[in-house]
């Protein structure tokens, strides 16, 4: 008995659900994937829709994004996420027409699944990227808030590879299950480096029952993963960058001021469906690259 207390557990996988073509079809999901993707959510905090995304969408963003990120990467003033050692920048997605898709924007498949969670109508309120460059460091595991948050599921993030992704050109780190309770006071700052990540003591303990993984995903896939879910960005290994895009969908219950900004000129071109854009609406010609990477998610009195 006590040899076999020693293994170590077996790997976690992440359920992966390729839609049917008749879902594609009707861009409807049938209530057997429902139930799969929802019970993973509330079990592993992530899911992954293999194929809810076009990759000619993804290969046309890919071919505009990428000379944007190593131009981006050349200048000083842009934000390095962890320090410079990780290769992982903060870059905004292309804000143009012809270049913002419903399927990667409002995806239909993730909203419905989102639904499921927060009830009907979700707000979507934040929609950026990061990229990664050739690195040899690594984000430490963290989550992407540090306020005193709801303990229920209160914002998903949607993440879209722009390319296939595995541990070679460094596909997320993910501890599956590690959102069930999770509060602000896992964290703790890093006293060499300043940056906030889960506290040791509480990694050293999730690995015992339920060690980190990271996915290899096929261009196309679409990740929906839990705010609170712990999580690192990993060295790329590969010369070419890999862009990775996010938005984040909220409940209605959920009281915040955040605002993307978004060209006036999709407003009408995009199908959003259920999900309820919280958009800044600006002109042509605004200079999206300059983003900004101070983001208040914070839960409103």
């Amino acid at each position: 008995m006590a040899a076999a207390s020693l293994q170590t557990p077996p790997r976690p996988q992440a359920t992966q659900i390729e839609l049917t073509p008749n879902e594609l079809a009707s861009q409807r999901m049938g209530s057997h994937h429902l139930q799969a993707a929802v019970e993973a959510l509330h079990r592993d905090g992530m899911v992954v829709l293999s194929n809810a995304v076009d990759p000619a969408h993804l290969d046309k963003l890919n071919e505009r994004m990428v000379p944007e990120a190593k131009e981006l990467f050349s200048r000083p003033t842009t934000h390095r996420n962890f320090g410079n050692e990780t290769g992982n920048i903060q870059q905004e997605p292309v804000l143009e027409a012809g270049y913002v898709f419903t399927d990667v924007l409002a995806n239909p498949w993730a909203t419905e699944v989102i639904q499921c969670m927060f009830g009907p109508r979700p707000s979507l309120r934040f929609y950026s990227a990061n990229t990664a460059f050739r690195a040899t460091g690594r984000q430490p595991p963290h989550i992407d808030i540090d306020f005193d948050f709801p303990q229920v599921p209160f914002g998903y993030c949607v993440n879209i590879n722009l390319v296939a992704t595995s541990p070679e050109n460094g596909a997320t780190q993910v501890w599956l299950g590690s959102h069930t309770d999770t509060t602000r006071h896992v964290l703790e700052t890093d006293p060499a480096t300043g940056h906030e990540q889960i506290r040791a003591d509480l990694q050293e303990a999730r690995r015992r029952i339920s060690p980190p993984i990271q996915p290899s995903l096929p261009q196309g896939a679409l990740v929906i993963r839990d705010f609170r879910l712990w999580h690192a960005g990993m060295p790329n290994r590969t010369d070419e960058p890999r862009v990775m895009l996010v938005s984040v969908q909220f409940p209605r219950w959920y009281r915040s001021e955040l605002k993307m900004k978004l060209p006036a000129s999709i407003k009408d071109k995009v199908q959003w469906g259920d999900v309820v854009p919280c958009a800044e609406w600006m002109p042509d010609g605004y200079d999206y690259l300059k983003g900004a990477h101070d983001h208040d998610f914070t839960l409103l009195p």
